[in-house]
Formats: C-alpha cells, sequence, structure tokens
C-alpha cells in the first residue's frame, strides 16, 4: 500500500476540512479545562505533527494548536493558574527539523506554555509520553497517521483508559475497502466480512468509525463520533472518542456545523434549502429522519424513561440534543407525548434529581 508525502503539495480542500475541524474541537475543548477546578495541567499530543506548516504557509496541526492555546490565554477570563504543555512529534526527519524551528520560534510568544519535540516513530513517541498521561490531568491526543496501520487495537484501548482524555485520529477509510484481502487491514482495524458487504465508496468511513466499538471493552462507558471527508474520489475521516458526554457533546456541535458526519452529501438526500417541501417531513435530511424514527420508538416503548436518556441516546446516535427535542416535540405536536417542558441538553446529565418523560 502506497505511503504518500502530505507536505510536498499544498494542503488539498479535504485535509483542509480535517484541521478545520481538529482547529474548531480544540477551541472548544481548552476553555472547559483552563477553567476547570479537577485538572492541574492541560496536555496536547501530536502524534504526527509534520513540519507545522504547508508549502504555501497554510497552518498545520502544530501550528493551530499554538494559535488556539494562545487564544484561549487571551481570551479566557482570568489569568489561569493551570499548566499547559504540548508535544510534538514528527517521524521525518526533514520535516522535523522545519517543526523544531516553527515551534522555538512560536514559543517565544507563549513562554507560559511547556513543550517538547520527538524525532520519533510513533509506538516509540507514544510509549515515552505515555507516563505524562495519568494523574491530575485533562489531555488531547491527535493521531494524524497516513494509512490504517498505527492504532492498534492494544493503542486504542489504551487511550480509552486513560482519565479526562479525548482522542481525534484520522484513518484512511478508502484503503480498508480497497485492499480489504491485506492481512495488515484484517490485523488493524476491527471490520468484519459483513461491514464489507454493506461499503460502497460513500459510506465507507461511517462503517470503519462504528467498527471500532468492537474494540470498547465491555462495560466501559465510552463515546464514539466520527467524520466522513471527501478527498477526490475517495472518502476518508476522523474518529473521535471520549469518556465524558461533554466531550462527544462538544465534539458533534463542532461536527453539525459542517454538515453532520461528512463534508458531502453523505446519504445522497439532494435538499435544496432555499426551496422547502410543502412536507417538512420530506425536507429533512436521512440521518436525522432515521434518528426521529429510532428515537420515538424508544420513547413510545418506554425503553427511553427521562431527559437524561435522551440526551444519551441522541449522543451515542451521532446526534445534538436539539435533534432529540425536535424530535419530542414533533410527537407532542402529533398527540403521540403529552405537552411537556423537556431539558434535553447536558444540564440532564449533570442533574441529580430524573426528569422523567410523561406519557399519556
Amino acid at each position: 500500500m502506497p505511503i504518500r508525502n502530505m507536505h510536498k503539495k499544498p494542503f488539498d480542500e479535504g485535509t483542509q476540512d480535517k484541521l478545520q475541524l481538529y482547529r474548531e474541537y480544540l477551541r472548544e475543548w481548552l476553555p472547559v479545562f483552563i477553567n476547570s477546578k479537577y485538572v492541574d495541567t492541560i496536555q496536547i499530543f501530536d502524534f504526527f505533527a509534520g513540519p507545522g506548516l504547508d508549502i504555501n504557509g497554510n497552518q498545520g496541526s502544530p501550528a493551530i494548536t499554538w494559535i488556539e492555546i494562545r487564544d484561549a490565554l487571551r481570551f479566557g477570563k482570568k489569568e489561569p493558574s493551570k499548566k499547559i504543555s504540548a508535544y510534538f512529534n514528527e517521524k521525518d526527519k526533514s520535516k522535523y527539523q522545519i517543526l523544531s524551528s516553527y515551534i522555538d520560534e512560536a514559543r517565544v510568544n507563549l513562554p507560559q506554555v511547556a513543550c517538547e519535540k520527538l524525532n520519533e516513530d510513533f509506538q516509540s513517541a507514544f510509549i515515552q509520553w505515555k507516563p505524562h498521561m495519568n494523574g491530575p490531568v485533562a489531555n488531547l491526543l491527535f493521531f494524524d497517521q497516513n494509512g490504517v496501520k498505527e492504532i492498534t487495537k492494544e493503542i486504542f484501548e489504551t487511550v480509552l483508559k486513560l482519565p479526562r482524555t479525548d482522542f481525534i485520529f484520522f484513518i484512511s477509510s478508502a484503503m480498508v475497502n480497497r485492499f480489504k484481502a491485506a492481512p495488515e487491514i484484517r490485523n488493524y482495524v476491527p471490520v468484519t466480512d459483513e461491514d464489507f458487504s454493506m461499503m460502497n465508496g460513500t459510506n465507507v468511513h461511517r462503517i470503519v468509525a462504528d467498527s471500532y466499538r468492537r474494540w470498547i471493552p465491555t462495560g466501559l462507558e465510552y463515546y464514539l463520533g466520527s467524520f466522513s471527508i471527501r478527498k477526490g474520489s475517495n472518502v476518508y475521516g476522523l474518529v473521535f472518542g471520549s469518556g465524558h458526554p461533554r466531550g462527544i457533546d462538544k465534539f458533534l456541535k463542532v461536527a453539525w456545523k459542517h454538515g453532520g458526519d461528512a463534508n458531502f452529501d453523505i446519504d445522497h438526500d439532494g435538499l435544496n434549502t432555499s426551496q422547502m417541501q410543502m412536507f417538512p417531513e420530506f425536507d429533512k435530511p436521512t440521518k436525522i429522519a432515521l434518528f426521529e424514527k429510532e428515537l420515538e420508538s424508544a420513547v413510545l416503548d418506554r425503553q427511553l424513561a427521562t431527559n437524561k436518556d435522551v440526551y444519551l441516546f441522541s449522543l451515542r446516535n451521532g446526534m445534538l440534543a436539539s435533534h432529540a427535542k425536535d424530535g419530542l416535540k414533533s410527537l407532542m405536536q402529533n398527540k403521540k407525548l403529552p405537552e411537556q417542558v423537556l431539558h434535553i441538553s447536558y444540564g440532564a446529565w449533570k442533574k441529580t434529581d430524573v426528569e422523567i418523560i410523561r406519557h399519556f
């Protein structure tokens, strides 16, 4: 399987979309822990950092990390007492040298941010930095691998067990489908023959990302999200993970600003929002319509009994709390549920008192 040098030419549109999601999630994530009383240190780990910028000066993940840290500190309500550390690894020697120079220059304006750089392969860097990831810390791990093989089951399960840790990793999903008979695909990605039978050029990343749920240990409450990215004729994408509802909530809010779970019309809805239909139900994207049907069934069968249940159900299905609220409002309008006040939000998860959804 070919490995391409991603920095010999300017970032393409798909790469820019990937980096924009990383940027926006950082923007959501940093203030949460800057103002948290539960952590002493905020840490960002970029294991496939690249040189920092592309050949046209467009910002790569290291530049984005520094800018978002700077802005979070600048616009914070008060001077943070937290230590902030950034870790950058780049295996390629020439890229590492450019990265190192860029980081040294960027640190001049952020002397309060600790930084560590490595010129290692991924496994060596992960082993070296893993001891820093425990304790009263918050971690964001960015794995922008080129291919599929670096995020093994062992790495995945290790990350899931880390406290207060969110991750984003890129995977070449089109490569999974194209080389499905190759041993490295079967060994490194948890897809099954049934998964392959359902794949097409459009849904491949959605299926690949969902397959990682098989690697979540039984009994562990964990949330996964995904975002498919079309690059030319191929579809790749991001997989996001968090052990906390607030993490996946914030990722989904970012993702839905960019189409939900893809940067293209993944379900071939072909909707034109300037020309809406006479019947609103036909104007809903397929993903929202299917979710509302599943939500209706789960609520009316009383599998979901509380606002908190509905909120978590929406997150597990890659949907926003507002989608769930709209679905329940539709049930009220159709007289399937009595009129009632809904609190479908992160606040519902935090509440100690249980808010029951009333039925007729």
